[in-house]
């Protein structure tokens, strides 16, 4: 394992840095449990992919020799268990908190979420504790995952925000749960496929939705001085 490798360690923490620099001096919280309890619930997130991947192990022993076995490897023992361990916290705890009015405040719980999770799959997938050597390109993989999760966060929020505002949450959740294991495993499924066209639409694709969304959700703000 080279320096690029440990180096790539430092982007969620980064970016973590940053994202409580910026509610700091925007929002000026008063309390900082809600935000530290994401960032907890983000970390053992991690749990539900690596129960999800032992199995698999158990079951398949790491053979994923046809097509079919290598789908359900992506889309769900990767892709969905992950989004369920970001979405159980974010729904069970966060979503009936007095803050958590829409889309808005929903993304922000779930950016931090979803970068503390990253910060521990990254290390799990270098160190193939999770994951599949069937990856083209190791290095850019987890270069990119941390920003690709930030995406993902931005989704799942968005939604779990819609449905607390339309009180049509069971609707709004599964689509969140749904779309963010799509675009997670389509994401992971770029770098078993090492389809470079692939992978650069995949990422234009989620930088213009992300963009969209995040503008839509401050149209839903009701208070955008909301403590976290």
């Amino acid at each position: 394992m080279n320096l690029a490798t440990y180096l790539s360690f430092l982007i969620s923490p980064a970016i973590l840095i940053i994202t409580f620099i910026m509610i700091r001096f925007r929002y000026h919280p008063k309390n900082w449990n809600n935000v530290v309890k994401a960032a907890f619930s983000g970390l053992i997130g991690v749990v539900l992919l690596l129960v999800a991947n032992y199995i698999m192990d158990l079951i398949w022993h790491g053979n994923l020799f046809n097509l079919r076995r290598i789908t359900f490897y992506v889309f769900v023992i990767v892709a969905f268990s992950a989004e369920l361990g970001k979405l159980l916290p974010l729904r069970l705890y966060f979503y009936n908190k007095p803050g958590f009015k829409g889309p808005f405040e929903s993304i922000r719980y779930s950016i931090i979420i979803s970068l503390c999770f990253s910060m521990i799959a990254v290390l799990l997938f270098a160190f193939n504790i999770v994951g599949t050597d069937m990856i083209k390109a190791p290095l850019l993989f987890l270069y990119t995952y941390p920003f690709a999760n930030i995406f993902f966060g931005i989704v799942m929020g968005f939604f779990i925000g819609l449905g607390k505002m339309r009180k049509n949450l069971l609707i709004d959740e599964s689509v969140a749960l749904f779309i963010t294991s799509f675009f997670h495993g389509l994401f992971y499924f770029c770098f078993i496929s090492s389809d470079i066209r692939l992978l650069v639409v995949t990422i234009i694709g989620f930088v213009i939705i992300g963009i969209m969304l995040l503008v839509k959700s401050t149209t839903f703000k009701v208070d955008k001085d909301q403590a976290v």
